[in-house]
């Protein structure tokens, strides 16, 4: 949670939410949930509300490092 709390005040991120589980182990998830969730995540880096992961990479280790 600290670290979801750092990213926030930073700016790198402005909300989370956890999401419900959507497969149980050994289930599979609906092919409708997979489309929403690229759906999704498509609109956000068209959006540029995405961190590239080097980003994230970077933050992380200088967060470690301060702890």
């Amino acid at each position: 949670m600290d670290i979801i709390k750092s990213l926030q005040s930073l700016g790198v991120i402005s909300s989370f939410s956890i999401s419900e589980s959507l497969a149980h182990p050994g289930e599979p998830v609906a092919i409708n949930s997979l489309l929403e969730m690229l759906q999704s995540a498509e609109k956000q880096a068209e959006d540029g509300t995405v961190v590239p992961a080097d980003q994230v990479i970077e933050f992380m280790k200088s967060w470690r490092e301060r702890k």
